[in-house]
């Protein structure tokens, strides 16, 4: 799962005064819904987005998103592919 600071980062806009989810919406190309759903953990961002959020934001993808969970290790993953 990927979580994110989208919420943080549009507080910091506009000189501290934030920006709403409809204007972050219309910069992305998404709806408002959509944004509220990533604030809350409920859509997952594509790659794609996550580029584009980062850019608007000026901030690396990393500052804004994070992967959360279970994480397997290149080793994990070679000894998977061999049982296969």
């Amino acid at each position: 799962m990927i979580a994110n600071h989208i919420a943080y980062w549009r507080s910091t806009m506009n000189n501290g005064k934030g920006i709403s989810r409809a204007h972050l919406a219309r910069r992305l190309d998404v709806t408002r819904s959509f944004v509220s759903k990533l604030e809350k953990g409920t859509k997952q961002p594509g790659s794609e987005l996550m580029l584009r959020v980062a850019l608007y934001f000026g901030q690396p993808v990393e500052a804004i998103f994070q992967f959360v969970g279970e994480q397997k290790t290149h080793d994990s993953f070679c000894a998977d592919r061999k049982s296969v």
